[in-house]
C-alpha cells in the first residue's frame, strides 16, 4: 500500500522552492506546516546555514526533500552527518539536475549561473543567492528566485519578504508566498 505522502514519479508535483533560511528557524516553523500541506516535495537552494535547519526540515517536513548548498553552508560536515537521519533527505552538492513529477528541473544557489542555463535544458531553473523574490520565463522555461526565508536582503540593507514559491509540474505554472503576521499570503514580487 503507498503512503499518503508518495506518488508516482510521473504524476505531476508541486515543488516548494526554498532559499536562503540563514538559520531564521522561527520563519521557517512558520512556513512548514503550509509547505506540508500544499507541496509534494521541496527543493532547497542552499544557504541553509546551521545543520539544525537541516533537522528543522528533515524532522517536519516528511515528504521528498533535494538540497544543495549554498556559499554560506560551511559546516557540510555536519549538514551531510544531520541529513543522514533523515531517509526523505537527498543531498546534492552544488547542483541538482533531475526530472521530478514528468518535469526537467535545475537547480543551483547562483542568479549568475543561472542566467547562462540554456532554456531548452529544463522546464524550471531555480536558483537563490540574492535575495531577490522573481521570475521570467524564457522559451518555455522558468527561472525561479523564491526569494529569502531569512527576510531580508543584505544589499540594499532593507526586510523583504519572507518567502518562496511553489512550481506547479501539472500546470507549469509558478506561485509566490509570504510570511506575514500569522498568517501566509500569495503575493506578486515586484522583480
Amino acid at each position: 500500500m503507498r503512503k499518503a505522502d508518495e506518488r508516482d514519479e510521473d504524476a505531476p508535483l508541486r515543488i516548494g522552492l526554498l532559499a536562503d533560511i540563514h538559520d531564521h528557524v522561527h520563519a521557517l516553523e512558520r512556513a512548514l506546516p503550509w509547505l506540508r500541506e500544499h507541496t509534494d516535495v521541496l527543493l532547497v537552494l542552499g544557504d541553509l546555514v546551521a545543520p539544525f535547519v537541516m533537522k528543522q526540515l528533515g524532522s517536519h517536513y516528511p515528504k521528498r526533500i533535494h538540497v544543495v548548498f549554498g556559499n554560506n553552508d560551511g559546516d557540510r560536515h555536519r549538514l551531510c552527518a544531520t541529513a543522514n537521519d533523515f531517509p526523505q533527505v537527498r543531498l546534492h552538492g552544488e547542483l541538482f539536475r533531475h526530472v521530478l513529477g514528468n518535469r526537467s528541473v535545475i537547480a543551483q544557489h547562483y542568479a549568475s549561473i543561472a542566467d547562462v542555463i540554456d532554456p531548452a535544458a529544463a522546464d524550471l531553473v531555480a536558483f537563490g543567492h540574492d535575495h531577490r523574490a522573481r521570475r521570467s520565463k524564457r522559451k518555455e522555461t522558468w527561472f525561479v528566485n523564491p526569494g529569502a526565508l531569512m527576510g531580508f536582503d543584505p544589499v540594499i540593507d532593507a526586510d523583504v519578504p519572507a518567502s518562496w514559491a511553489v512550481y506547479d509540474g501539472g500546470s507549469h505554472t509558478v506561485g509566490f508566498w509570504r510570511l506575514e503576521e500569522g498568517a501566509v499570503k500569495a503575493w506578486e514580487p515586484a522583480g
